[in-house]
């Protein structure tokens, strides 16, 4: 008989193990869900300013090439 009750409180401290890495997975995917959507943020900002730090450059670029053209051809309008 002392087996049997052995038996049913190893169940018990399994189950209660398992319920605690359950809760402690639950809060570390959370923790992570949270870090990921902070990560994505920031990237999103970076992606934005290299998009205007690229339509800048293109711009400058733009400008400076008409000069450049306009130089080269020799004629001025």
């Amino acid at each position: 008989m002392t087996t049997g009750n052995t038996m049913q409180v190893d169940a018990l401290v399994a189950l209660q193990e398992a319920e605690v890495r359950e809760g402690f997975l639950k809060q570390r995917t959370l923790l992570l869900a949270q870090h990921l959507a902070m990560q994505k943020q920031e990237n999103q900002i970076l992606l934005d300013k290299i998009n205007g730090l690229e339509a800048d450059l293109r711009l400058a670029r733009g400008e400076g090439e008409a000069a450049v053209v306009d130089n080269g051809t020799g004629a001025s309008e």
